[in-house]
């Protein structure tokens, strides 16, 4: 029996019991699935250590790091949607800053000056242009940081899995040269018993050549 088998029968219980927990995770919210996720993952790499089972160790790395790509994608959208608003609760100060300065410049035409009107107006256009500035422009920084980011963390994404497809490829063939080995050495000692035998025999009718003498 190879180390491997071995190795993968004492990991056994340990499988039998990760399963209710991942079949749980799977039924779960995607965000809270990932979080599951990301303590099997855990849970594998220490079980891997444990037990000496590379595979274990492998796939707990890469379940953590697939759960926290999706976290941190996660994170990434919320921190760009509390950047939104707050931008729009800017705006909506400084609305209401253009609100009070018209509402000043109404108490000061109500005094008789002249140009309150005036003020006032150009007061408010120009409120109403910094907001629109300032909003667009935090928006757009937003969404510009937001995407990058995620677009960054898609490619590590696809990054690690290539890494993953060839790690898989190579262990199977790692996996079935060993069986191609095994089943030469098996080849090899039916080779030698057969010849051993023949051996035996001629043996035997040397031996029985004589006594006939």
């Amino acid at each position: 029996m190879s180390t491997q088998m071995i190795s993968n029968l004492i990991a056994l219980p340990y499988e039998i019991a990760r399963r209710p927990v991942a079949a749980v995770g799977e039924r779960l919210p995607e965000t809270v699935a990932n979080r599951v996720g990301l303590a099997l993952g855990s849970a594998d790499k220490v079980a891997g250590a444990l037990l000496r089972n590379p595979a274990l160790t492998r796939r707990g790395g890469e379940e953590i790091d697939r759960a926290s790509r999706f976290l941190e994608a996660t994170r990434l959208e919320e921190e760009a949607e509390r950047k939104r608003e707050q931008a729009q609760e800017t705006a909506a100060a400084t609305r209401s800053e253009a609100a009070a300065k018209r509402a000043s410049a109404q108490e000061r035409a109500a005094d008789g000056l002249e140009d309150a009107d005036a003020v006032e107006a150009r007061g408010k256009q120009e409120a109403e242009r910094r907001a629109d500035e300032a909003a667009a422009r935090k928006k757009a920084a937003a969404a510009k940081r937001a995407a990058a980011r995620k677009t960054a963390a898609e490619q590590r994404r696809q990054s690690a899995e290539s890494a993953a497809d060839a790690k898989q490829k190579s262990a199977q063939r790692r996996a079935t040269a060993q069986l191609d080995d095994a089943r030469e050495d098996q080849r090899s000692a039916q080779e030698t018993r057969a010849e051993a035998d023949q051996l035996d025999e001629l043996v035997d009718a040397k031996k029985g050549e004589r006594r006939q003498r």
